[in-house]
């Protein structure tokens, strides 16, 4: 993938702004690194006013790094290594106890991605108000309610609409869903803040591995959980009923991406059926190098 995006390298470096008040924030892997500076960059050009945090799955290479750091200069690239410690030093033994092991994170994919979109967002951030977005989105229009948000005191998170193939199971549980469903959450784009208490999490992950452990193996855990945490809280945002189209998948035409979606998610094996994913990195890039010659 990362030859496919090679286009950003010929685009000027954007810079971070470590003490924003409000975090950027993506996980990723070797693979996909060129991807995730075109999602920041495209999303840079409305708004400049954020910290960025690259955190690696563990295959980061120095390469890519280098790439991050000089592209998106003042970047804060994290390690696995970092990130598995940190969440070790602060958990709570009785919450630690509850967590897949750090073994099962590279056995399986689901709990991966549960440490690195999850638990570390909790845990490296700690209240502040953090974005997070997968790497292989675009922000094709300005996104003002985002924006609004980024710039404002927190006072609620945000989602955008997904489903989740065992949304049974978490109502079963007894998990309460008045202000959202996670039958229909994705946290391909949220926006997150104030802290979780280590009690709370404790409660929640209790109650899941009483109910059926497996669940921690299952895809779309991780938004499985961010749902649970948001549903308790006043008045969570879903952006896709701010507008038609918000967040647009990569099931849609580039027709229909370019000329409505503020954001396009290109998530799943449809990303490159008819290049609408790098076209419409394409059309982001030519929009990057515009505003460069008319500065």
């Amino acid at each position: 993938a990362n030859w496919l995006f090679k286009g950003v390298l010929d685009t000027k470096p954007m810079p971070a702004t470590p003490d924003a008040d409000t975090v950027l924030y993506c996980a990723l892997d070797r693979s996909s690194c060129r991807q995730f500076i075109t999602a920041v960059k495209s999303l840079l050009r409305f708004h400049c006013n954020l910290a960025i945090v690259a955190q690696s799955d563990g295959t980061l290479d120095d390469k890519c790094i280098k790439e991050i750091e000089m592209h998106l200069p003042g970047t804060i690239v994290l390690s696995k290594e970092k990130m598995m410690d940190n969440i070790k030093e602060q958990a709570n033994p009785r919450l630690y106890k509850l967590l897949p092991s750090s073994e099962e994170y590279n056995q399986h994919t689901p709990v991966k991605i549960m440490y690195l979109k999850f638990l570390n967002v909790i845990f490296q951030f700690k209240g502040r108000k953090v974005i997070i977005i997968d790497s292989d989105l675009l922000f094709l229009r300005r996104p003002e309610f985002i924006l609004d948000w980024a710039e404002s005191p927190y006072t609620h998170d945000f989602y955008s609409e997904g489903s989740n193939a065992r949304a049974s199971d978490f109502h079963a549980i007894g998990f309460q869903f008045s202000s959202l469903d996670v039958a229909n959450f994705s946290s391909g784009t949220i926006g997150v803040g104030d802290e979780i208490s280590q009690e709370a999490l404790i409660n929640i992950f209790h109650k899941i591995r009483e109910y059926d452990a497996s669940l921690f193996y299952a895809w779309e855990i991780e938004q499985a959980l961010w749902s649970i945490v948001m549903a308790t809280r006043k008045h969570p945002v879903n952006i896709d009923k701010l507008r038609e189209m918000y967040v647009g998948s990569g099931w849609r035409s580039y027709k229909e991406l370019s000329e409505k979606a503020v954001i396009a998610h290109f998530a799943g094996a449809v990303r490159f059926n008819n290049f609408k994913y790098l076209r419409c990195a394409r059309d982001v890039y030519r929009d990057l190098q515009q505003q460069v010659s008319t500065l």
